[in-house]
């Protein structure tokens, strides 16, 4: 480390003037982040590079050590806990093997932002990345609460309820009802109002309000009669009032940010005007009784980004999952997570202790209905998901009791492995106008290979690939290894990686068929283990299947047939 310091030491004194020495040890960043830092001035400002103490196994930093936050910059992140150091946002590489290269990376990165910047070249980041600014400009002192809001629409009154120091905001009554019976299992009885105000245009972040009067400026010079609706909604009398903004970036993207308002009183905790002067008070004067401060924003969907289709998690599809096992919870599971807001889960069988490593229920749902255990597992650690309704009986006795239980659905998959319970959907299926889509699921023993098969409704059935007593034209494998005693022999031992695998065979093909695709035509995949599984388990692959498909891949794959026997 001496020759690498000594390196990156005597290219920064070959600068002459412009390099300002080292980095004292009591320096902001250096007792932040450790390591060493260099200041050269250039382009008009002090510039800190800054080598952490991870370095060279991590990346260089630069800092603007003056950074006037009335004259904001695109790319630059002010850091309020350093005082007056902002960041500077690089793409430089790490480049662990050479240091000094990384460095003068970091710098000539940081000259050009800078350049760019004072040509007006990256101005638009203000309004392509408006939230991140919003976050990086909140101010100094502020104790403010999040705000987490589902709005994908903007209406023009939401509802809110304020708990735990935060506002949580939904477009209505019942979204946010809902999210909160999800997520806490209590009812909201009453939820407030807030206005949410269509920005004409996103500001700059030296417009960005801070205090009740530029709050005032910024609703006039950016909104639609904001200052008449904050003020009709204050003339109540709350306590407080989270107010949003809502408007859209040049790519089409939302953004919603929010202040609170908070009522203003005296040292005895008063309010300082009596509510019936509050109420016949002009809208700025009574805006005025309230102190404002930028609230920091989060959105309670954006894990929506995340997803490979965004547009599909938009589409609001129901799915009744039939058979609640390691692979039908598998299943629920990553299609809730792909966005399908509405599930059906039928199952009759409580959660044993010998499923708990491979199903998506652990321990503690031990002796609890695998249905209804997995219906509140769902909706706590999603809870915007739209509706989950458990059956915690077996399709036929579900039917029964609850006729319509598939009268809205787009698509049913059957996960029970179970041949009479496959018989009964297909029959069930078949004597209904229209015929539901139904995707049928299971594993061979000891799970050498999975079968996940698509039928639309318009040719096959699944019994064309079956005999009389349900015995599998078209298996791919056979098990020589005989099955523990405590499986009763009807089932077989298979881990998490297998049942992970199995899973994503079924809720990628399902997610094909609910995004529009295979509408007209049955779909017949298989995925096949890897060959050590195979050697495992004593088995082979069958001569069907060799001559059908050929050998499968040693590393394990998937293929696809049509379903004709």
């Amino acid at each position: 480390m001496a020759n690498l310091a000594y390196d990156i030491d005597g290219w920064f004194d070959s600068f002459g003037d412009a390099f300002k020495g080292k980095l004292p040890a009591d320096h902001a960043l250096i007792r932040a982040y450790g390591g060493q830092g260099w200041r050269v001035r250039t382009l008009g400002v002090d510039l800190a590079l800054l080598a952490d103490q991870n370095f060279p196994y991590s990346k260089p930093q630069a800092f603007l050590e003056c950074y006037d936050r009335t004259r904001p910059m695109p790319h630059i992140e002010p850091l309020p806990e350093l005082g007056e150091m902002a960041r500077v946002c690089l793409n430089s590489p790490t480049l662990p093997h050479e240091p000094l290269l990384a460095i003068r990376s970091a710098l000539h990165d940081a000259r050009e932002l800078l350049k760019a910047n004072e040509n007006g070249d990256e101005d638009g980041d203000f309004e392509s990345d408006f939230a991140a600014y919003w976050r990086h400009y909140l101010p100094r002192s502020t104790g403010a609460a999040g705000l987490f809001g589902l709005l994908d629409a903007a209406p023009a009154m939401g509802a809110y309820i304020y708990a735990h120091n935060t506002y949580h905001c939904f477009p209505n009554k019942v979204s946010l009802r809902r999210w909160w019976q999800h997520r806490w299992d209590k009812f909201v009885r009453e939820p407030h109002r807030f206005p949410v105000l269509v920005l004409r245009r996103l500001p700059r972040p030296d417009r960005f309000p801070q205090d009740t009067e530029t709050l005032i400026a910024a609703l006039k010079r950016y909104s639609s009669g904001g200052i008449q609706t904050v003020g009709e909604l204050l003339r109540a009398c709350p306590r407080r009032l989270p107010v949003v903004f809502s408007g859209r970036a040049p790519d089409n993207r939302r953004f919603n940010v929010a202040i609170e308002l908070v009522l203003k009183t005296d040292d005895k905790n008063r309010p300082l005007t009596k509510a019936k002067v509050q109420t016949k008070l002009p809208d700025e004067e009574v805006i005025q009784l309230y102190d404002a401060m930028p609230l920091d924003t989060r959105s309670l969907d954006a894990a929506h980004t995340r997803l490979a289709d965004e547009p599909l998690a938009a589409l609001r599809k129901k799915v009744v999952i039939v058979g609640c096992g390691a692979l039908g919870s598998g299943i629920a599971t990553m299609l809730a997570k792909s966005g399908i807001a509405r599930l059906t889960l039928v199952d009759p069988e409580l959660l044993g202790w010998e499923n708990i490593r491979r199903h998506e229920l652990g321990a503690e749902w031990v002796g609890v209905p695998k249905a209804s255990a997995l219906k509140t597992r769902l909706e706590r650690s999603i809870p915007d998901l739209e509706k989950v309704v458990a059956y915690t009986g077996t399709i036929q006795t579900a039917l029964v009791s609850t006729p319509n239980i598939m009268a809205d659905a787009d698509l049913v998959i059957s996960a029970t492995g179970d041949w009479a319970g496959d018989v009964f959907l297909n029959d069930t299926i078949r004597g209904r106008e229209p015929t539901l889509p139904i995707l049928y699921t299971w594993t061979e023993a000891f799970a050498l290979a999975t079968h996940a098969v698509l039928l639309p409704g318009v040719k096959g059935q699944l019994t064309d690939g079956f005999d009389a007593s349900g015995s599998f034209k078209g298996q791919a494998s056979h098990a020589a290894r005989k099955t523990p005693p405590e499986c009763g022999n009807a089932t077989s031992p298979f881990g998490a990686i297998e049942v992970s695998q199995s899973q994503s065979l079924a809720v990628r093909l399902a997610l094909e068929f609910l995004g529009g695709r295979h509408q007209d035509t049955d779909v017949w995949r298989t995925w096949t283990s890897e060959q050590s599984t195979l050697i495992d388990a004593e088995g082979r692959w069958s001569e069907y299947w060799l001559g059908k498909r050929g050998s499968p891949p040693p590393f394990g794959g998937i293929s696809e047939g049509a379903w004709a026997f």
